[in-house]
């Protein structure tokens, strides 16, 4: 049989809405038993993979308020004047060549490595899991035991957690990002995995939370993200941990245009 397409149409329009009335319909998750992220710098610098925009960037204005040392590994091509004018250290390297991390390693003495490495459009193979696998190869080699990797809801044993519409669309991604993170667990580092949901802009607002239900899904400011993170790296009690970043402010798909 065959149906005309406006037919299919409003049926796609039908399905879509429905989507968006029950999406993010759950309660509060459990709470990771962390401390807050310290007030004081840590011992040794922390090198940010990833840091010269976004969530990243975040990550390196936290660090640096409070004092950290903190270098952040910039493409030849790309600016780093951001994070440069927070103080970060600029070393220049790209995540694809793994010697060009551990060169930067090698000016340490470095405590730990954040990753929130990722692109939004590439040409040729993604640094999601390639990038990943040199910093922890070259973090491995260099001794630097912590390392804290950001990846996203959909990778791992999250993808029932991650809205159908994001499956299709960051399919590649999110197995990518699987084989980051299963890379890292049988790295020896004591790593935490953090996984977001979708990710928005502006200012925290310091009600999110890192949990580890992985059935958990919410949209996330950056900066809120970057708390979490920092919060992640400061805590041992984090070692071995993969947790989702979540906003009980944001598990709906119409909060997403109030941000």
């Amino acid at each position: 049989m065959r149906y005309p397409k406006m037919t299919v149409f409003l049926g796609v329009v039908l399905v879509l809405l429905a989507w968006l009335l029950v999406s993010g319909i759950e309660g509060k998750r459990e709470v990771a038993a962390l401390d807050p992220p310290a007030s004081a710098p840590g011992a040794g610098a922390v090198l940010v993979i990833g840091g010269t925009r976004a969530t990243g960037l975040e990550v390196v204005r936290l660090l640096r308020a409070r004092g950290d040392d903190v270098a952040v590994l910039v493409r030849p091509e790309s600016d780093g004047s951001a994070a440069e004018q927070l103080g970060a250290r600029i070393l220049r390297g790209d995540a694809m060549n793994q010697p060009d991390i551990a060169a930067a390693l090698a000016s340490g003495p470095f405590r730990a490595v954040v990753s929130t490495l990722g692109a939004r459009a590439v040409k040729g193979t993604r640094p999601d899991f390639e990038g990943n696998r040199n910093a922890v190869d070259a973090a491995r080699s260099a001794g630097v035991k912590r390392f804290v990797l950001v990846t996203v809801i959909g990778a791992g044993d999250s993808y029932a957690a991650s809205p159908w519409i994001a499956r299709r669309i960051l399919d590649t991604v999110m197995k990518e990002k699987t084989k980051a993170e299963d890379y890292l667990k049988t790295s020896g580092l004591d790593y935490t995995i953090i996984r977001p949901g979708g990710l928005l802009d502006k200012e925290a607002q310091g009600r999110a939370y890192l949990t580890e239900d992985t059935r958990s899904m919410s949209w996330i400011r950056r900066a809120d993200l970057a708390r979490l993170t920092v919060q992640a790296l400061d805590d041992p009690h984090a070692i071995g941990k993969t947790y989702h970043a979540f906003d009980p402010d944001r598990t709906r798909f119409w909060s997403i245009p109030a941000n």
